[in-house]
């Protein structure tokens, strides 16, 4: 999988298959590369960059660990309370985040106020297969095996008392199956309210 920095500056690359070398981040500006990590902690399912911090997210199994990567050293580690994690997205203003699983859990992270899942939702029948947010709006989305695609309301407040408001918004099914795979992954427009999903059954499609 490969993720972009909101800068547009870097692109971290994740090789499961190389546990020696499993994530790769490139310099496009350098054009430069550097392996941040000698030896990964168990099998890295996604990687993602905090917004707007030198943070970097790493995504296993059970875990999401972050790490600074001036210091070159790990801050946190979030426990994600679930049996295979497959996937997770950073909130646009970088405190929250959401990792949805294998075992069709989705799970959503306030690191202000724990390292542990604030909330835990099991709305999908089969595995979740993807989830994003939406770059301006408090939307995120949610993609799976059983073919749909679900849109929530996540809305995150700037008064660090009250906590982020979730709220299912709509389901949307397009994608047919295929053998045992559904939609795989999906992705909002960078300011419309519009959603782009893509499914094993080889369509795209578009939901405004």
């Amino acid at each position: 999988r490969v993720r972009g920095h909101a800068s547009g500056k870097y692109l971290a690359v994740t090789m499961r298959d190389s546990p020696n070398c499993a994530v790769l981040i490139h310099n496009l500006q350098k054009a430069s590369s550097q392996k941040p990590f000698n030896k990964s902690k168990g099998q890295i399912q996604q990687v993602a960059f905090h917004p707007n911090k030198p943070f970097f997210f790493v995504l296993t199994q059970r875990y999401v660990r972050v790490y600074n990567l001036v210091k070159q050293a790990m801050v946190r580690k979030l426990v994600c309370g679930v049996k295979w994690a497959s996937c997770m997205a950073i909130h646009p203003k970088g405190d929250n985040l959401i990792v949805g699983s294998y075992d069709k859990t989705l799970v959503w992270f306030d690191m202000d106020l724990s390292t542990k899942p604030y909330k835990s939702l099991q709305q999908h029948k089969k595995a979740v297969r993807d989830v994003c947010f939406h770059s301006r709006l408090p939307l995120y989305s949610s993609v799976s095996d059983d073919c749909s695609a679900i849109v929530t309301h996540g809305m995150v407040y700037d008064d660090l008392v009250k906590n982020p408001l979730i709220v299912p918004v709509k389901v949307l099914r397009a994608h047919k199956p295929c053998t045992k795979y559904g939609v795989l992954c999906n992705v909002f427009h960078p300011a419309l309210p519009w959603l782009f999903t893509g499914g094993s059954d080889g369509d795209i499609w578009l939901y405004v």
